[in-house]
């Protein structure tokens, strides 16, 4: 189906707005630009995008309802290019404030995809893939980054801008040509619409699918005649257990340290004094990730949510706990020579175990978890509260690895990894297979 990969076009510029700084920092901090930033800002500039995706589900819910999923995600992709213009000037200015404006308007613009992003592909996509939409938000957040990895070193400061800025261009002129969601267009009353997109997305008559439009205006009418408060995410017992595991999920998910290793992975690799070039390093990094969030439908459906969920946690653990090791040593004077493959080697196994585990996962168990009246709330207060987490991991992780050593940075992330197969192991029901009232009766049990 091809308005799926062209409607997460979005998400794949804003991956590459959130590993900008992956290839960008070292530069920076070398004198190859002609931007001097002191540490201190460097982490700003890193932190910021998540921090703007703080404010921007709540408000991307109601513009997706009020103007349409289409015209949303078109009218974002503007603010992205105004973004990367912002950075593009920032160079001639020596400016680090308009770094700062281009990277929070940014996250702005981050958290709109990630909350109408999902909200449009699941509206649009047949049942039979709707299982792996998730996986596929994934799999272009990975693109974005590679593509900064694979370009960014090997150009210049304004070359990754213009080539970033192509994506976002793209993506607004092919969505013109895609049809709105056929959610919206019964929920503004016409029909006819709703059943011309539907024909456009199967690629059949308009007979074929008067079916499944019944089927949608149940659900719209269903949607709006049960329409939520913020009270009734804690009215029952079932919905409180349903908010307290998924905000675990996700606590679990930033703080054991993806956004990190994504946004500063070359500074990482060049700190280890490896004999493999950071660059190289991050590049293969990159495309293990995106190959295992390719690979991550067949185990989502094959294992199930909590085992995936386990080996995810252990294997990060592990991993973690080798790069820290390797720190420890290296920070230490310790000859490391013989183990120089040692950091590749952690963050590849990390970001495979990540990508099939505590990376999708704990969104599709958000999805199972929540009866559908309070779904949209609690998925909107779970984006913000997910990007508040990764500001603060983003923001300190320098820090603490400037001022503990980047052997307990590590440490830190490998022991929440540890936490996160407890709290799995005791505490989160398996969902796969089950169906809402079954999943509703466990949590309310």
């Amino acid at each position: 189906m091809l308005s799926l990969p062209l409607a997460n076009l979005l998400i794949a510029s804003v991956g590459c707005a959130m590993s900008w700084t992956s290839p960008t920092l070292p530069k920076m901090e070398s004198g190859e630009t002609d931007i001097p930033a002191s540490s201190s800002e460097q982490s700003w500039i890193g932190s910021l995008t998540p921090l703007g995706a703080v404010f921007s589900p709540f408000l991307a819910g109601y513009a997706a309802d009020r103007w349409g999923r289409k015209t949303t995600l078109i009218a974002t992709a503007c603010p992205v290019i105004v973004g990367w213009v912002l950075l593009a000037c920032a160079e001639p200015a020596r400016s680090i404030p308009l770094i700062y404006v281009g990277r929070i308007i940014h996250g702005l613009c981050l958290g709109v995809a990630f909350t109408v992003i999902p909200m449009y592909c699941g509206e649009i996509a047949e049942d039979k893939v709707r299982g792996a939409l998730g996986s596929f938000l994934q799999i272009f957040v990975s693109l974005g980054s590679l593509s900064q990895y694979v370009v960014g070193p090997y150009v210049s400061y304004l070359v990754l801008i213009i080539f970033s800025a192509v994506v976002p261009f793209l993506f607004a002129v092919t969505m013109w040509f895609v049809p709105e969601s056929p959610y919206q267009h019964v929920m503004a009353g016409e029909e006819q619409k709703a059943l011309e997109a539907l024909q456009w997305l199967r690629g059949t008559s308009i007979e074929a699918v008067k079916g499944e439009l019944a089927i949608i205006k149940e659900n719209v009418r269903e949607k709006m005649e049960n329409k939520s408060t913020p009270r009734d995410l804690i009215s029952t017992k079932a919905s409180i257990t349903a908010l307290y595991l998924s905000m675990g999920l996700l606590f679990l998910q930033i703080l054991t340290g993806i956004d990190a290793i994504l946004f500063y992975c070359q500074d990482i690799f060049a700190a280890s004094g490896g004999d493999l070039d950071s660059s190289v390093a991050t590049i293969i990094v990159g495309t293990v990730m995106l190959l295992a969030s390719a690979c991550t439908p067949f185990f989502v459906e094959s294992l199930g949510r909590r085992m995936l969920l386990l080996i995810s946690a252990a294997g990060m653990a592990v991993s973690l706990a080798l790069i820290g090791t390797f720190f420890h040593l290296h920070d230490n004077n310790s000859d490391t020579s013989s183990i120089g493959w040692l950091p590749v080697v952690s963050l590849v196994i990390y970001m495979i175990v990540f990508s099939i585990g505590f990376g999708p996962v704990p969104w599709a168990v958000m999805g199972e978890l929540f009866a559908p009246n309070v779904k949209s709330m609690a998925s909107s207060i779970a984006t913000s509260f997910c990007w508040f987490l990764a500001f603060l991991v983003t923001n300190f992780f320098p820090t603490i690895s400037l001022e503990l050593g980047s052997d307990y940075a590590f440490w830190i992330f490998g022991i929440f990894a540890i936490v996160a197969f407890v709290s799995v192991f005791f505490l989160l029901p398996e969902t796969k297979g089950k169906s809402l009232q079954e999943i509703q009766a466990i949590l309310g049990g």
